[in-house]
């Protein structure tokens, strides 16, 4: 039997389970679509493998004990280094400290052989990644949440056309887009990316928040407390809902090992809360050292 699947944007008749987040990533079985099986893995190759074998993310998964269905342990690894006399080694930066392996002797060394100095070579990062993978969790988080109304009413092909392009400098989407490289404020209202870069940190889990406006639908993604991205995506969200969990926008928050989901609007009060916690902290221990010294 045919079902539709919002890659494809038509009906496969060979479907499986797309983690909306791996869990390489954060992410949950519990926090799954259905989707074509071939593009399916395509995704998970290109797109979300990508970003799981970032070199900056490793650090995050690293911390998470973010494993994924291997069972490895990530570990951020520089296979190409050298100490300041040349000797080639290899260089594992792990939350248990640094590990420094030397090619030619196939041993580790001993915290005495270090040089003060490593240099660390062919070290790349792919740019376009962040932007492939922040489109693709809008694509399928969009239609977790919304559903029909995503389908119908967001432009959505402009999100596909980014996750299908070869190169990105190949393809002009009509969407607005931002990644966690990008300068703040560059943005037409650097507040609000502080706002949500924020509640990222703040949660230090995998979310997606989904904030539909007047004329866009906009996405923001985080992976294990780190922004990722945001993108909006033109749209027609008249009659999109905006009351209980969906008030102000949609939100997803893979904590604990469950998906917990709020309004945006609650987001919000969460945040003033914690702010206001955080000034009220600060102020008694002024007071404090104020009533000291006198």
């Amino acid at each position: 039997m045919s079902e539709y699947c919002i890659y494809l944007d038509g009906l496969s008749d060979d479907m499986s389970k797309e983690h909306i987040f791996p869990t390489s990533l954060g992410g949950l079985d519990s926090f799954c679509i259905q989707a074509d099986r071939a593009f399916n893995n395509k995704v998970g190759s290109k797109v979300d493998g990508a970003i799981a074998n970032d070199f900056i993310m490793l650090f995050k998964r690293d911390r998470a004990e973010a494993k994924g269905y291997s069972g490895t342990h990530p570990e951020p690894v520089a296979r190409r280094a050298t100490l300041e006399d040349g000797t080639p080694i290899q260089a594992t930066f792990s939350k248990n400290g640094l590990r420094l392996y030397d090619l030619k002797q196939k041993r580790v060394l001993d915290k005495r052989e270090w040089s003060r100095t490593i240099q660390v070579r062919d070290l790349r990062l792919d740019l376009d990644a962040d932007v492939r993978f922040v489109a693709k969790v809008a694509l399928s988080a969009g239609y977790y949440a919304y559903g029909e109304l995503f389908k119908n009413c967001v432009e959505h092909s402009q999100a596909r056309m980014i996750v299908n392009a070869e190169r990105l400098t190949d393809v002009c989407p009509n969407v607005r887009l931002y990644t966690r490289f990008q300068d703040p404020e560059s943005l037409p209202d650097p507040s609000d990316y502080h706002l949500f870069r924020t509640a990222i940190e703040l949660s230090g889990c995998s979310c997606v928040l989904m904030l539909p406006g007047k004329d866009c639908f906009g996405v923001i993604v985080g992976v294990l407390g780190e922004f990722m991205g945001m993108i909006n995506i033109p749209a027609n969200t008249v009659g999109f809902p905006n009351e209980g969990a969906y008030s102000l926008g949609h939100c997803i928050f893979l904590q604990e090992g469950q998906v917990k989901r709020i309004s945006f609007r609650h987001l919000c009060d969460k945040l003033s809360d914690v702010m206001e916690n955080i000034i009220d902290k600060k102020d008694e221990g002024g007071n404090r050292t104020g009533n000291e010294e006198s």
